[in-house]
């Protein structure tokens, strides 16, 4: 893991096609990598992502009416969270769900699964990985099936999320924002929505939407996080530099660094966060 704050921003992302049938009508597709394994590992953009040895997180889009082929399994869990346009997820034994912007697909390692590009809009979505997985690991399964698996695909849907303004100074003019999980850790973890969000002992994934005018309270993790921008703009200060960021840029957060984001607009900020492990409560340090 990199033992510095970055920035990665998409506009310095060239999309990878190096999918199975990524270029084939029909299964049109594309991916970026914010952060991912090491050489040798799922990692699109080595060079200008960010390793990691915990998980991987990316982007991928996908034009209206395309799909992935087949079904795919991976040996580490893989999240799917959906910015733009639907898709319908499916399984190997022919179960579906319909997830539109800002729901969640949960992924148990070794279930086959995929999705189409369904709706009236292009496909973005982020995909997350609760580890890395080495490059030749991840298989495709086409045909007929039945493929099964132990346990099956999950829909987190956002609408049942409850925002969550329980962190230091929510709702004092400055620093007005909520949080939600769709992935939280265990008992005795930070999940804000549990009984909701799925649970995993290795990642956390969740949003905080900031107010125009507002920002974190300057805070730490003992390990490492990664925001990405869904919706608005940031600002934040790194090693003295003031940086503006926009949708799809990400920034990286080593462990026990001290952050804050702020919305300059005047609109929401939506920011995903992940922790490369699930926080321990009251691990987290606030510069309160």
């Amino acid at each position: 893991m990199e033992g510095r704050a970055r920035v990665i921003r998409d506009r310095e992302l060239e999309p990878s096609w190096d999918l199975k049938r990524a270029t084939e009508p029909g299964f049109v597709r594309s991916l970026t990598t914010w952060l991912g394994g090491p050489e040798g590992y799922i990692n699109s953009h080595l060079g200008k992502s960010v390793i990691s040895d915990r998980c991987a997180v990316g982007l991928m889009r996908m034009p209206i009416g395309n799909r992935q082929p087949g079904v795919h399994v991976h040996s580490v869990t893989e999240i799917y969270v959906i910015l733009k346009g639907e898709v319908e997820s499916f399984d190997g034994v022919g179960r579906a769900h319909r997830a539109g912007p800002l729901d969640c697909l949960y992924i148990p390692a070794g279930v086959p699964h995929g999705v189409r590009a369904v709706g009236d809009h292009d496909l973005e979505l982020i995909w997350l990985h609760d580890g890395i997985e080495k490059l030749g690991v991840s298989t495709y399964l086409e045909g007929d099936g039945p493929f099964p698996a132990s346990e099956e695909v999950s829909l987190i849907s956002f609408r049942h999320l409850q925002p969550n303004r329980s962190n230091p100074r929510t709702q004092e003019a400055g620093f007005v924002r909520w949080s939600a999980n769709w992935v939280g850790g265990p008992e005795g973890h930070l999940n804000y929505n549990r009984g909701d969000a799925a649970l995993n002992d290795r990642i956390g994934v969740g949003l905080t939407v900031i107010l125009p005018g507002s920002q974190h309270v300057p805070h730490s993790h003992p390990d490492a996080e990664i925001y990405v921008l869904l919706r608005g703009r940031g600002v934040t200060r790194i090693e003295g530099e003031l940086l503006e960021l926009g949708p799809l840029d990400a920034i990286y957060y080593p462990a026990g660094k001290v952050h804050a984001l702020k919305n300059p607009g005047e609109d929401p900020l939506y920011v995903m966060w992940v922790h490369e492990a699930p926080q321990r409560l009251g691990t987290a340090a606030y510069a309160v």
